[in-house]
């Protein structure tokens, strides 16, 4: 095929001109619809100027000669091959004859040979755009010879004009209504959208004496779209934990992605599962769905007692901790987003807070924006964070997010964990524990000289028999070294016992028998804690007990 051809709607090569022709035709006239009356009125002054009794408004596609309007003859639509206009099309310039019958150029042809007609003077006005494309003619005819003025001829190319004008004004109807049309559409899609979102994201984060949050969602698209990014935050029994996640993609199977996400993590983390084994459920989970998108996600769990921080991420930025030194990021070794690796393996990073502090969790969008060459990613938003430490949490937020909005690549999400630090007084001690028989013994000694420091001696006996059956059943069931944690409230008057084991089966009271020698160990634990529960790991779990100590 010659490079100047391409190929029409009949699948016939036609040259580039014509193409554009046919492009033009189609975005002037609507074929399907009823012609503009006004045509009908072009048509009946035609005739009057030229002086002939016939007239016709012709378009000419691919295939055939449309007739949309005509006066002195029903109107219709014939072959392209046998129409006579074409010829006017061919030449793009004004067409007359005083007998077609005379005319090489039309006496073969069928209007004028008598298969469909008899026509004799014969003259057509071509249908100009202002690129100078032809769609087609306005034409008058007589079955008997005659000529036109040049006068005429300039009236009826003046009329030519005005269907051309007539043809655009309907066109740009068409294009408002359906600019209005579209506009109505990506607003109801935005409606939607935005419904979507609201569902997705949390309506309100906890609160409580000793945390706040502050959290800020900007979509990275033209709001038609569902963003992937998402946030939460889960009271447990024992934490707080706080969730940041971005789902890849921005439409409904991100988003359905991002809720299978968020419910899961919510799931997990409510059951009481660390977050590393959080991440590791949620891995398998995604994977069992045959989902093809990823998501990363970072989970950061507060113990509000004793300000422990516990950190597992996948794939995903590291919080950001507000300390004394100045704004530094998290240690914490992330694993492979989720949705990606089986048998991922995400490890955890802890880190104590002893006073007062700040956390922040972001999503990529925050650092990833247009920005001047001299004001990149991260740098930025740690030079916020330095400018605006002392802001509350909302303010900050606010000045985090407030250069990037209108300027998104991607959606950003950020929230901002105040903390007033542990509660007063709060003390904790923890010890690593051989897998054998001489466990027992090591951790009653232990507990003894902790309670003593502690002056917690009138609870030692309580306490003793608890850890005592705690870690037996810890070494009995799994054969593996365990580690025993102590942990003293003031203000709640309580005293927690954890013991920590490689099997993630839960204990449970049982009954035993008078002559039994076991069985009674969760049974002890039932009757002098004040509560007990299980606190599950990727690898194992921590069983706790809470004792008394007012």
């Amino acid at each position: 095929m010659n490079p100047a051809t391409a190929t029409g709607s009949t699948g016939v090569a036609v040259d580039a001109e014509e193409a554009a022709r046919l492009a033009a035709l189609r975005d002037y006239v609507d074929v399907d619809a009823e012609p503009p009356h006004e045509l009908q009125a072009v048509v009946r002054l035609a005739t009057r100027v030229s002086g002939l009794p016939h007239a016709v408004v012709n378009i000419i596609d691919e295939k055939l000669q449309r007739q949309l309007a005509a006066e002195g003859f029903a109107r219709g639509d014939c072959a392209r091959e046998d129409s006579m206009c074409v010829y006017t099309v061919g030449v793009g310039g004004f067409v007359d004859t005083v007998d077609a019958s005379g005319d090489p150029r039309f006496a073969a042809n069928p209007w004028v040979d008598g298969r469909l007609g008899a026509v004799r003077a014969y003259a057509s006005a071509p249908l100009l755009t202002p690129e100078g494309l032809t769609l087609g003619t306005l034409c008058v005819f007589d079955t008997e010879p005659g000529e036109l003025t040049p006068p005429q001829r300039a009236d009826l190319g003046d009329l030519a004009s005005l269907v051309v004008s007539i043809f655009d004004r309907e066109r740009r109807a068409r294009s408002e209504v359906e600019a209005r049309e579209a506009a109505l559409r990506a607003e109801r899609s935005a409606e939607t959208a935005r419904a979507l979102q609201a569902a997705l994201l949390p309506p309100s984060l906890p609160r409580c004496g000793a945390v706040r949050l502050a959290a800020r969602y900007l979509p990275g698209t033209d709001g038609s779209e569902v963003g992937g990014d998402f946030y939460d935050a889960v009271r447990t029994e024992n934490a707080l934990v706080v969730v940041m996640g971005d789902v890849q993609g921005h439409n409904t199977a991100a988003a359905a992605l991002m809720g299978q996400v968020r419910t899961a993590v919510r799931a997990y983390v409510s059951e009481g599962h660390e977050p590393s084994a959080v991440l590791e459920r949620t891995n398998r989970l995604l994977l069992s769905t045959g989902a093809e998108l990823f998501a990363t996600c970072c989970l950061l769990s507060l113990d509000e007692d004793t300000g422990e921080v516990t950190v597992a991420t996948a794939g995903h930025p590291a919080p950001v901790l507000f300390s004394p030194g100045g704004p530094r990021t998290l240690d914490v070794e992330p694993g492979p987003p989720l949705g990606v690796l089986e048998d991922a393996v995400y490890p955890a990073a802890r880190e104590r807070l002893h006073g007062a502090s700040r956390l922040l969790m972001y999503t990529d969008g925050v650092v990833e924006w247009p920005r001047e060459a001299t004001d990149q990613g991260a740098a930025s938003v740690e030079r916020v964070l330095r400018e605006h430490a002392a802001a509350p949490a909302e303010e900050l937020a606010d000045h985090l997010l407030a250069p990037a909005a209108g300027a998104l690549r991607d959606d950003a999400a950020l929230l901002v964990l105040d903390y007033a630090g542990p509660a007063p007084g709060s003390r904790e001690s923890q010890l690593q524990l051989p897998g054998d028989t001489r466990a027992v013994a090591t951790a009653r000694a232990h507990l003894r000289d902790v309670l003593g420091a502690w002056g917690l001696v009138r609870v030692a006996d309580e306490a003793e028999l608890v850890v005592s059956e705690l870690v037996t059943n810890a070494v009995l069931h799994t054969g593996c070294g365990t580690a025993l944690t102590v942990r003293h409230d003031p203000l709640a008057a309580s005293l927690s016992l954890g013991v920590d084991d490689t099997s993630t089966s839960h204990p449970q009271p049982r009954g035993a028998g008078e002559e039994s020698l076991s069985g009674r160990g969760m049974h002890i634990v039932d009757v002098l804690a004040e509560r007990w529960w299980v606190s599950p790991r990727g690898d194992g779990k921590t069983v706790w007990a809470e004792l008394r100590v007012a």
